[in-house]
Formats: C-alpha cells, sequence, structure tokens
C-alpha cells in the first residue's frame, strides 16, 4: 500500500475511530495514543495483504479490541468522570449548559452495563451497522438491535432520574 493511499483511509476514518475510542476510554490522551495504534495495526496488516471488505468497519473493529485490551491490562470499570468535550458555540451560558448536559450524559453512561455501553458506543458514537457491531459483539443482527433498544431504554432512565424529570 502506497503512502497516500494510507493517508487518505487515515484522513477520512481518524474522527470515527478516534470518537469511538474517546467513548470507550474517556480520556483524550489515551484515545488519541489508541487511535495512532489502530492505524498502525492496519498499515501492517494492509501491508501484509490484508483486504477488508468495509475498512472503516474494519478500523472500529480493531478500536474495540485495543480499546478491551486496554481495560483489561487495567483491570478497573471504567470511570465517566473525566474530561468532556468543549462544544464550540458563541453563547456561554449555552456553552455551560451543553457541557452540564454532556456530562450528565457520560455519567448516565458509566452508569450502564458494560455491554449497554458498548452497544450504544458502536451503534452511535461510531457509527457502525448492526451487522458489524453483531460481529464485534458475537451476537445477530437482531440480538443487536434488541441490546440496543433496552440499552437506550436504560440510558433515558438514568438520565431521567439524574435531571429529576
Amino acid at each position: 500500500m502506497d503512502a497516500e493511499t494510507f493517508a487518505r483511509i487515515y484522513d477520512s476514518h481518524y474522527p470515527r475511530v478516534f470518537r469511538y475510542l474517546l467513548g470507550r476510554i474517556r480520556g483524550r490522551h489515551e484515545a488519541e495514543e489508541l487511535t495512532a495504534e489502530v492505524f498502525a495495526a492496519a498499515l501492517e496488516g494492509l501491508q501484509r495483504g490484508r483486504q477488508p471488505r468495509h475498512i472503516g468497519n474494519w478500523l472500529v473493529g480493531i478500536a474495540d479490541h485495543l480499546a478491551s485490551r486496554f481495560w483489561r491490562k487495567r483491570a478497573v470499570e471504567r470511570d465517566f468522570d473525566g474530561d468532556t468535550a468543549v462544544i464550540d458555540v458563541r453563547d456561554p451560558e449555552d456553552v455551560t449548559m451543553r457541557q452540564l448536559d454532556t456530562e450528565v450524559l457520560w455519567r448516565c453512561l458509566g452508569a450502564l452495563e458494560p455491554e449497554h455501553r458498548q452497544v450504544l458506543l458502536l451503534r452511535i458514537v461510531a457509527e457502525l451497522p448492526a451487522r458489524q457491531v453483531g460481529i464485534i459483539m458475537g451476537r445477530s443482527e437482531e440480538a443487536v438491535r434488541s441490546l440496543q433498544l433496552r440499552a437506550l431504554r436504560a440510558l433515558r432512565r438514568h438520565w431521567t432520574e439524574a435531571n429529576g424529570s
């Protein structure tokens, strides 16, 4: 694989892979490091002749594997109380409200069962189709959709409790 082709792959898929890892890891620095590892592993695989059908989904699969390994090494449950991304808008009150909502959302995600959190991150943050999520999670497409519905209900319940609604 030539450098120009890989650079195009990197440029087009970096944001998706990084967002997914940031959602799994919740540490910007660690997510950046793991994203670099994803692309290093992908380059190695491509140079060895690997020809994935859907490169974006393949990259998120690598990211999922590295995120799981990251947590196994630390042997601790994920903590979603870290820094949140600042949303770039002009109204300071709006920025503050969005940051508070983002913090509450991450706490609610952190309260979910690990597989509920994983399905939401893969389907919503990484924007993977149910079929690909099923491959990553070892489930059928229908099981992924069902799990996603249950995860969304649980997230809504946590959100309602957190916001006193």
